[in-house]
């Protein structure tokens, strides 16, 4: 039995994508030719048009055709570094428990792994972890970022 490669849907939308209609359906890669596309793509110049054309989009949106998964990772051109930061959004499902007030209920939080400020590195971690199919992961590194102390 060969094993078939997963294949994953990619979509890019560029800054001159006015709509998300407008986003590229590139069509289905596997997991290596996504991470070369994202590779491919010159993020720096991605982020000038963004600037430009203020408030445009860079998104790079892949999702797993046997499970509809989805991952998006875009370009955040109001960063407050230099250096390139990337918001990601994902439709994958992480339940939390949460106490309320008097700590008698405990509640089932329904959240969704995201991630709002990344580096170039790390959303391409991600995006690996993702193609791997290591949602764990994922969810929890998201967790820890749920238990770091919000920043004043």
């Amino acid at each position: 039995e060969p094993i078939t490669m997963k294949k994953y849907e990619l979509e890019i939308r560029h800054p001159q994508h006015l709509s998300e209609q407008d986003a590229e359906a590139l069509g289905l890669f596997e997991s290596t030719e996504i991470l070369s596309q994202f590779d491919a793509i010159n993020w720096r110049r991605q982020l000038v048009s963004q600037l430009e054309m203020n408030g445009a989009i860079t998104s790079f949106t892949v999702t797993d055709t046997a499970t509809q998964q989805c991952l998006r990772l875009s370009l955040n051109a109001y960063s407050d570094s230099d250096q390139l930061a990337f918001k990601l959004d994902s439709d994958i499902e992480i339940v939390t428990p949460q106490k309320n007030l008097f700590g008698l209920i405990t509640l089932k939080n329904k959240d969704y792994v995201a991630f709002k400020q990344l580096s170039l590195g790390q959303a391409r971690a991600y995006l690996n972890h993702f193609l791997d199919g290591q949602l764990d992961t994922l969810k929890d590194s998201y967790k820890t970022t749920l238990e770091k102390p919000k920043q004043t």
